[in-house]
């Protein structure tokens, strides 16, 4: 299987921390049973069942840094072209409905919103293949558990999709 690292060749977007998706949240407070993580952690992007259809090979990887603040670099291919997509530090595994839960947010009593979220932006080249990185002053706990890449709604209305969520991974120590 060729690594989504060398294969993932698309010009990143500019990465900004911006307004998260509605909703995505569960408003729980464990801000006290928290703790700082202070290691690195790697994902696997896998296809969402609900969108394997549509993009049955895509799939790609995330490395964060959680030492000093939070740092990730995602790589994806097999995605549609020429889209914009988003991706999150999440709060849920991948095996949860929805897959990676609600946004991870730095205070779990705050808003889904810019300077309290991780997230990504990248746009797909012409092979339907991104990448991006970003580096934050947040720094991810113990509730981090995984990163989920969105489709851009117009893709999600044009295949009929309730679900923006196109690829998870699980985070893991690397």
């Amino acid at each position: 299987m060729p690594s989504f690292r060398t294969t993932a060749t698309a010009v990143a977007a500019p990465v900004v921390l911006v307004a998260a998706l509605a909703g995505c949240g569960d408003g729980a407070d464990d801000a006290d049973d928290a703790v700082d993580l202070d290691e690195s952690l790697a994902a696997t992007l896998m296809v969402t069942d609900t969108w394997g259809g549509v993009h049955p090979i895509a799939g790609g990887e995330a490395d964060v840094d959680a030492d000093a603040g939070t740092s990730v670099s995602l790589s994806a291919a097999g995605l549609g072209p020429g889209l914009e997509y988003t991706a999150h530090v999440h709060d849920g595994l991948c095996a949860d409905n929805p897959p990676g839960g609600g946004h991870w947010l730095a205070d779990p009593s705050g808003e889904d919103a810019p300077g309290n979220i991780v997230q990504l932006s990248f746009t797909t080249d012409a092979d339907g293949a991104g990448a991006t990185e970003v580096a934050s002053d947040l720094a991810l706990d113990d509730r981090a558990k995984s990163i989920v890449v969105h489709v851009p709604e117009s893709e999600a209305q044009a295949h009929g999709s309730e679900s923006d969520r196109v690829l998870c991974g699980d985070l893991k120590a690397a």
